[in-house]
C-alpha cells in the first residue's frame, strides 16, 4: 500500500480520508434519521449538500487505491442502507 500512497500527494490522501469519514457519518446519520434517508434517496447530491456532507470523485478514486480494504467495508455498510447504485449518482458527473 505505501508505494500507491507515494503515488498521491498529501493533500489527495486528506481528501480521500475526509471522504472516507464523510461516508462514515452517513451510515451513522442513516441508522437513525428517516428524513434523511429519504431526502437521500429522492436527491443524493441535495441532501448531502444540505448536511454538509461532500464526496468529490477523485477524493473517492484515491481512497479505492490507498485503503481498499476501508472503502470495501465503507460500502457494504453503506449498501445495506441506500440502493448499490447511490455512491455512482454521487461521483458520476451532474451534467447529463
Amino acid at each position: 500500500m505505501s508505494q500507491q500512497v507515494a503515488e498521491y500527494t498529501a493533500e489527495q490522501i486528506l481528501d480521500a480520508n475526509k471522504a472516507a469519514h464523510t461516508m462514515e457519518a452517513m451510515i451513522g446519520r442513516l441508522s437513525y434519521d428517516e428524513n434523511f434517508a429519504s431526502r437521500l434517496a429522492n436527491n443524493p447530491r441535495e441532501a448531502l449538500d444540505g448536511a454538509g456532507m461532500l464526496m468529490e470523485k477523485n477524493a473517492i478514486e484515491v481512497l479505492m487505491a490507498t485503503d481498499p480494504e476501508r472503502f470495501d467495508k465503507l460500502c457494504e455498510a453503506l449498501f445495506d442502507l441506500v440502493d448499490s447504485d447511490f455512491l455512482h449518482q454521487m461521483v458520476a458527473p451532474s451534467c447529463a
